[in-house]
């Protein structure tokens, strides 16, 4: 295979891998470390080009993040890929050491090599030290892992290809989105396909996140958006175009995890209504909670929508469906009113 990707969240998962998406490739995430062993079952003859996996670790304690490293690799044979990589959070939250050295011990032999840099969105490690757009005090890299790590210079999408191309032996990648794409362009791609979304389209936003929030207040006046106060949707009759449905606070102080438990009852009952041809999901914990309730444990990532909306094809017991992940604070305030204005 040509690529393993580790990361500690769906969304990133989605984001890393979709650098891979072309014509003729077969990429595809698995959302739990439990989901690998279904998807490689369900491609006994063609295995997919890039398998990226989702140990959903990064608020969990360190030894629990370690464990769900080992379980996502404990069927998996180093010398299967080319190129191996721990995604980590593009601000190194989360249990990087932790998980970082599980596969280390995975890869024995590897080389460490820590680049979080995203020059695209203005993102650079300079002397040991990331920097740039959203991080409002530099960064130690090295700080963030318990064995000794190569931390190189990089200021542009150039520096990445060079680190990639010119690196010799054994290496366990360890970086975001940048790094990915670099891994991905050494391998052939340039970029990844671009797709549109099909109708009817559903839009089901579980952040109350302002910047979430004010796209949805941007979108055309045809388009039906349903509140779900605390996650639950009043059974309405259907029009004609996008749906949307949206998360409220409802006053009844439910945890997140909760309130992101009924908005996917919620998001089931009218996706197995409207059968929609694309679901476009907003918010991390919504994501996972509504692929759990739709029985989703794997996607193959296609194309991407737009930088940073990786598309996925599902398929669901009325057809085909596109997904698409959003995170709540992704995004301009026009992007859910452009996305929707392509298929109305």
């Amino acid at each position: 295979m040509e690529a393993l990707i580790l990361a500690d969240d769906l969304t990133g998962a989605l984001d890393s891998a979709v650098g891979f998406a072309a014509l003729g490739r077969r990429v595809v995430v698995a959302r739990s470390p439990e989901a690998v062993s279904e998807v490689l079952a369900l491609m006994p003859d063609v295995l997919p080009d890039v398998l990226a996996v989702n140990t959903a670790s990064r608020e969990v304690a360190p030894e629990m993040a370690a464990a769900r490293v080992v379980s996502a690799l404990a069927g998996l044979h180093p010398g299967s890929f080319k190129a191996v990589m721990k995604k980590v959070d593009s601000r190194l939250k989360g249990n990087i050491a932790a998980e970082t050295e599980a596969m280390a011990q995975w890869f024995d032999g590897a080389r460490l090599v820590a680049c979080p840099a995203i020059p695209e969105m203005g993102r650079r490690v300079e002397g040991g030290m990331l920097v740039g757009e959203g991080v409002s005090v530099p960064l130690n890299v090295a700080g963030c892992f318990k064995t000794p790590v190569d931390v190189p210079e990089c200021a542009s999408g150039a520096d990445l290809d060079r680190l990639v191309a010119h690196s010799e032996g054994k290496v366990l990648w360890v970086g975001a989105r940048g790094l990915s794409f670099a891994l991905a362009r050494y391998a052939g791609v340039s970029a990844p396909a671009v797709a549109s979304l099909r109708a009817p389209l559903m839009v089901a936003n579980g952040s109350r996140d302002p910047v979430t929030l004010a796209q949805i207040a941007r979108l055309p006046s045809e388009v039906t958006v349903l509140d779900a106060p605390d996650g639950e949707v009043r059974d309405v009759d259907l029009s004609e175009g996008p749906l949307v449905l949206s998360i409220s606070d409802g006053g009844g102080g439910l945890s997140g995890h909760e309130a992101a438990r009924r908005f996917a009852e919620s998001v089931a009952h009218f996706a197995e209504r409207a059968r929609p041809a694309a679901l476009l999901i907003c918010g991390g914990e919504s994501a996972q909670a509504i692929l759990d309730r739709l029985g989703v444990n794997s996607l193959q990532v296609t194309a991407e929508l737009r930088p940073g909306l990786p598309l996925c094809e599902v398929r669901m017991p009325w057809g085909n469906m596109q997904v698409v992940t959003k995170s709540g604070g992704f995004g301009a305030p026009e992007l859910l009113a452009g996305l929707v204005k392509d298929v109305l």
